[in-house]
């Protein structure tokens, strides 16, 4: 027991401090193992009052405040949940408990997150209510609604519901809105369609449109339609109106028995509606215009007869007479082209013809010739209101393509007008001299129009000079593709502010800007195709990894810092960009959620250890026996069971693991206290036998009564000494005493008083030895024995073994016993280890 004290006291050599020395030491050691079982024992109190409130968090961080162990502090901080009290836990231990810090900031963390979220969606709620309180909603703010409701995580039920029933209140207002801009459309379509044909029930038609303007009109949801959809639909209407009101005059005018007061008002109504309507559609021009080409094409081929007979002059005369019948002057006339070479006076020099041809020939002339002069009368009349149209544009706010468009209106008007008769001279000069006035305006703005793409060539010229020599540099120095991507961005967006160029040079120049951009783009795409391989690569990488082993969450990040890295240096057209990234993050997603799923198969794993580990402590606690040998087998089994089984939840694994080493030390403590009762029994037998030896001896020193030796001798034969070491020494001790003869007594007498010596001095080395206090008169003797004692141990090193050898020596002796030597036999025998007696 003093192997220790050998590098401080020399094998040879021991001064008179030693024993003060090794007095000191062991005192010191005294003193820590009573300070480590005094912590240990504060540290089980603290757990025992932290778990009976674990249900009270104030005096939860009480004890948090107060706990020196980490465990404790660790275990009292589990149980802390509310946002107040985590606050005041985190300011407690974040200088002196890490991980206790780490879990309360992880907590905090989780609370505001859900915070945010539920903050977000009520503001997401405020914001849907918004657009159902306007008028207009917008297909791109439901869109937006949407995005921002979907990336909210954990959102609650009773919120989710309020917006979803919001978010088709706002998609009921949507489809009303497009149902009603359908109807407004449609309308439209019906009103070009109905202008195109030849009949139809005009009234009806016009009655129902009108309602249904008017119902568009006062709809709730009337200031959601686009903007001037409402006013463009009533201007078709109103136009359409007003061109049938006035194409029904006009065949009115066609007919043959309409006075020329119908004509006027006719030709005025058409005026009007020119006026009034004078951005006509361009369809509508290219289609009149085409009809005046084809009528004077027509009229330019028509050829007179050379030859004609009577027949087909009689078949001319009746078409003639049909076509001024139904007032279609333009076919009368080109007929009557075709019989100007037969003159009624000679023509019976060729045949004869008869008087009724002749009459009816003559009388369709004189027909057609009045027909004519009323043409060019009435066509004389809207010449006059035509230059009026003109002379009035001049008042009217019009831009310089309204202004083409109208005055080209008009001239074609005119042209279509020569067509029945030729105009006076003085009426064609102020008619050209209106429009020529009309027309000034915008030759001025076309003219600015030339000044400025003259202007916009210089500096296209210009900046295809600079981009040239920006190219050049940047050809040079292809390192930096995320610059040279800009440049080519940058390039594209400043030709795009160019303006309006002549067709042939901005052709030219736009060819030659391609190219230029061409050589920037062909290294880029180059380089862009190589990173499209190298992200297919690090898609691969992901979809190889092993979501079991611990490392590929390591692995995936470094792949994602990669990707990071190569996306800022190496930019890819947003298509491809688009693709990769999700087919990269939908990779990177199927590694998170395989991670996940063998999480939770792990923690499934772990609560069925947990269940396992539960059951043997169930079946421990339930054990209750007095067979040692069944005690060491459960606590065996029990072991081995309990090391077999793996991890369980961490929350739970210090709980468990207490509980199966309570109840461990449970059975052990019980198996102890069976041994130790045991022992004791074993002890006490030792300790009568160790009496009647004494006992026996005492007798024979007195002259030896056999009743006396019969009764020790059947008093030993009942306690049935087992053969210990000790016990042996005892039993051959019995067997002299009881084997000695009558004549050495006497001797037997004396040796066991010259014993007396000898056994003091081992017993007073036993008790230094066991650190058992000697009487006050052997002080001076214990002093010096100490001494000799200490020397032994530093050469022997064996304690155990001295104290085994020492005490089988002393209780073979025989000795006189006094109550002195009794009470010091009894001390040393009560102090050594029971096992002694086993």
């Amino acid at each position: 027991m003093f192997e220790f004290l050998s590098k401080l006291v020399s094998r040879k050599s021991v001064n008179p401090s030693t024993e003060q020395v090794a007095a000191q030491i062991l005192q010191k050691n005294q003193l820590v193992e009573d300070k480590q079982k005094t912590k240990e024992q504060e540290r089980q109190v603290y757990l025992q009052r932290i778990n009976a409130n674990l249900n009270n968090e104030e005096a939860l961080l009480s004890l948090l405040a107060d706990c020196d162990f980490a465990d404790g502090r660790y275990l009292a901080a589990q149980s802390i949940v509310t946002p107040a009290y985590l606050e005041r836990a985190l300011q407690l231990v974040r200088n002196i408990d890490k991980r206790a810090a780490k879990l309360m900031q992880a907590r905090l963390d989780d609370i505001q997150a859900q915070e945010q979220t539920q903050q977000a969606a009520l503001s997401l709620l405020q914001q849907a209510d918004s657009l159902l309180s306007q008028e207009l909603v917008l297909a791109n703010q439901l869109i937006d609604l949407d995005k921002q409701f979907a990336q909210l995580k954990a959102v609650s039920a009773e919120m989710s519901r309020d917006f979803e029933s919001k978010r088709n209140a706002l998609q009921q207002r949507m489809n009303a809105q497009l149902a009603l801009q359908r109807e407004l459309l449609q309308l439209m379509q019906e009103i070009d369609q109905q202008a195109s044909q030849a009949s139809f029930d005009y009234e009806a038609a016009m009655q129902r449109w009108k309602n249904l303007l008017q119902t568009s009109h006062d709809h709730p949801l009337a200031g959601g339609l686009p903007k001037h959809l409402l006013l463009d639909a009533q201007k078709k209407l109103n136009h359409f109106e007003a061109t049938y009101k006035a194409s029904q005059q006009v065949a009115a005018f066609s007919d043959p028995d309409s006075s020329p007061q119908q004509e006027n008002v006719a030709i005025d109504t058409v005026q009007g509606v020119t006026t009034e309507h004078t951005n006509t559609s361009d369809a509508d021009r290219s289609t009149t215009k085409a009809h005046s080409v084809t009528k004077s094409k027509s009229s330019k081929q028509a050829a007179p007869f050379v030859q004609m007979d009577l027949t087909q002059i009689e078949q001319f005369i009746t078409q003639l007479e049909n076509a001024l019948g139904e007032g279609k002057l333009h076919v009368a006339r080109q007929i009557e082209r075709d019989l100007r070479h037969v003159d009624v006076k000679q023509f019976d020099q060729r045949s004869s013809l008869s008087a009724d041809l002749k009459e009816r020939l003559i009388a369709a002339r004189n027909q057609l010739t009045h027909w004519m002069s009323l043409a060019k009368w009435s066509g004389d009349v809207s010449r006059d209101e035509l230059i009026k149209t003109a002379e009035q544009l001049t008042s009217l706010s019009l831009t310089p393509q309204e202004i083409v468009e109208t005055v080209s209106a008009l001239r074609d008007q005119w042209r279509q007008m020569d067509s029945s008769g030729g105009a006076p001279k003085e009426l064609w000069l102020r008619f050209d001299a209106a429009c020529s006035v009309v027309y000034a305006p915008a030759a001025q703005h076309f003219q600015a129009q030339a000044e400025l793409r003259k202007g916009n060539l210089a500096q296209a010229e210009a900046l295809l000079a600079k981009c040239a020599n920006d190219v050049q540099q940047a050809l040079n120095n292809l390192n930096d593709w995320k610059s040279l991507h800009a440049k080519i961005f940058e390039m594209q967006q400043g030709w795009k502010k160019i303006g309006q160029l002549d067709r042939k040079e901005k052709a030219r120049l736009d060819r030659d800007f391609d190219q230029l951009l061409n050589s920037l783009k062909a290294p880029l795409a180059q380089r862009q195709s190589e990173e499209v391989q190298s992200r297919e690569k690090m898609i691969a990488e992901v979809l190889a990894l092993d979501s079991a082993q611990k490392s590929s969450i390591d692995q995936l990040r470094s792949i994602q810092q990669r990707w990071q890295m190569q996306a800022a240096s190496v930019p890819l057209p947003r298509k491809d960009e688009q693709m990769l990234w999700e087919r990269f993050r939908a990779a990177c997603d199927g590694v998170f959620e395989k991670k996940r799923a063998f999480a939770e198969s792990a923690d499934l794993q772990r609560l069925s250890n947990l269940e396992a580990k539960q059951v043997i402590c169930d079946e421990l606690a339930n054990v209750n026996t007095s067979d040692r040998a069944l005690l060491r087998n459960v606590i065996d089994k029990a072991n081995t069971n309990w090391k077999s089984i793996g991890y369980v939840p961490r929350a739970n694994e210090q709980k468990i693991e207490q509980e199966f080493q309570s109840q461990l030390s449970r059975l052990k403590d019980l198996m102890h206290s069976l041994q130790t009762q045991e022992l004791q029994q074993k002890s006490q037998q030792f300790i009568q036998a160790v009496a009647l030896c004494q006992k026996l001896e005492f007798t024979l020193m007195q002259g030896g009564d056999l009743s006396q030796i019969d009764q020790v001798k059947q008093e030993w034969e009942a306690i049935q000494l087992r053969g210990t070491k000790l016990g042996k020494v005892i039993q051959s001790r019995f067997a002299r005493a009881t084997n000695l003869a009558v004549e050495a007594w006497p001797q037997f007498a004396q040796e066991t008083g010259d014993n007396a010596s000898r056994w003091d001095e081992l017993c007073l080395h036993l008790e230094i030895l066991l650190g058992i206090d000697s009487p006050a008169e052997l002080a001076r003797e214990r002093l010096k024995k100490q001494v000799e004692v200490l020397q032994q141990a530093l050469k022997s090193g064996g304690d155990q073994q001295q104290i085994q050898s020492l005490l089988m020596t002393m209780l073979d002796l025989p000795v006189h016993q006094s109550a002195l030597r009794n009470a010091r036999l009894q001390a040393l025998l009560g102090k050594i280890d029971a096992s002694y007696f086993a």
